[in-house]
């Protein structure tokens, strides 16, 4: 599959869930607005946290072994689909053990936590499946795939918001039900069937390289999200519901970056390393740099209609907005830049520089929410964001020696090489 086709599908792929997240996110904000919103985003926060992490680095590793090892594809799918299943169960009595003493999630009945734990479920075998269409480079059949779900969970919100009927219940279980049905449709489309199959040796090893992935991917998740869990705790739901829409916002321009970043990591594993695996790094990167400085500027100046939009209630949006909308641009030159070390195995790079950025993030924020609310904690990511990505940029120049000018001039033989007809 090309590269530079699975680059355009990516990209009018992500304008498309562009437009309809902004629909979406308006009709939710409206119908739920700033304390709905919160209650909602803070479950499903914890449970994606779960969902994404709660494998210990098991999915993490699926791309590496199967590229760079060479492990059997029909082995090393069912060996992880084993796997998963039991660390789920083991999971989900630690999660139902801990809601029944009220150790946590108090504020949320039975059925929230169950759909939580379906929602971990749908979670763990959706990376999983997305891994492996990443790594035969069949981005656009997956593309295909999660826009067609979006596209139904947007009618589904578009329904019950005509009817008046849409709720903090009606949301979250959209939301669950569209990650499992996402599951399942890459799972068919996968063709592995199903089959209980254990290799000890194996998951010793996955885990072994996966463990160090996990831990950076779990430090850059919460490096993302920790500004929402100390607002929860210092200023409460409704004001968590405000700033959750600043978030939410401002991160619609990562998936410019996070769509790029699988057809980087797909062209990478399935090339040679050398220079031809520095000069799609460097030209991709750039492009995306470049990308998202003109989202900024576009973005900047909408977020003046948040409260016209999405209603009064949402005002206190607009600046975390603008302050995120510029941190993020940083941000997205360490999400391309990542892949580069994890197919030539060096997975440690980046789990120094997430850890680095998320303890920033954590001082910066117990510092300046207080002084400023949210609109400290916004500062205090989009700090954290510069850092990010400028600690990528010096490695890349310093250690690897790419020259600075790779990332940052920009000539039409970037453009032509990435939109040219393969």
């Amino acid at each position: 599959m090309s590269y530079k086709a699975n680059i355009a599908s990516n990209l009018i792929n992500q304008l498309l869930r562009l437009v309809l997240g902004l629909a979406t996110s308006i009709l939710v904000a409206r119908a739920l607005g700033p304390e709905g919103q919160g209650y909602v985003a803070y479950i499903v926060l914890i449970f994606t946290l779960i969902g994404s992490y709660g494998h210990f680095g098991l999915n993490n590793a699926v791309m590496y072994f199967h590229k760079r090892k060479g492990i059997d594809a029909s082995h090393l799918y069912h060996v992880n689909s084993t796997c998963l299943f039991i660390i789920f169960i083991a999971l989900s009595g630690l999660t139902l053990g801990a809601w029944h003493n009220g150790l946590w999630l108090r504020d949320y009945a039975l059925v929230w936590v169950l759909g939580g734990l379906l929602f971990v479920l749908a979670e763990f075998y959706y990376n999983n499946h997305y891994a492996w269409f990443i790594a035969s480079e069949r981005i656009r059949e997956s593309n295909r795939v999660n826009l067609l779900v979006l596209v139904l969970k947007s009618l589904f919100v578009m329904a019950f918001w005509l009817l008046g009927t849409l709720g903090t219940g009606h949301w979250f279980w959209i939301t669950v039900l569209a990650l499992c049905l996402n599951a399942i449709l890459l799972q068919i489309r996968l063709k592995r069937g199903f089959g209980f199959k254990w290799d000890t040796s194996l998951l010793k090893d996955e885990f072994a390289y996966g463990g160090i992935v996990f831990l950076a991917a779990a430090f850059d998740h919460l490096h993302l999200r920790v500004d929402q869990l100390f607002i929860k705790n210092m200023l409460g739901i409704p004001q968590l519901g405000v700033y959750s829409m600043a978030v939410n916002l401002s991160e619609l321009m990562f998936l410019i970056p996070l769509s790029i970043n699988t057809a980087l990591t797909g062209r990478l594993y399935n090339s040679e390393e050398g220079d031809s695996g520095r000069m799609v790094t460097a030209r991709t990167l750039k492009l995306t740099l470049y990308v998202c400085i003109i989202l900024s500027i576009i973005g900047i100046p909408l977020s003046f209609a948040i409260p016209w939009i999405y209603g009064e209630g949402f005002r206190g949006a607009i600046l975390p907005t603008i302050i995120l909308l510029v941190g993020v641009i940083f941000a997205s030159i360490a999400r391309v830049a990542a892949p580069y070390f994890f197919t030539s195995g060096r997975p440690k790079v980046h789990l120094r520089v997430t850890l680095l950025s998320l303890l920033l993030n954590c001082l910066l924020n117990w510092l300046l929410i207080p002084l400023w609310g949210i609109r400290g904690a916004a500062i205090a990511s989009a700090i954290s964001y510069f850092f990010y990505g400028i600690y990528y940029l010096s490695v890349l120049v310093v250690k690897e020696k790419f020259q600075l000018r790779d990332f940052l001039r920009l000539r039409m033989s970037d453009i032509n090489a990435v939109l040219r007809k393969p």
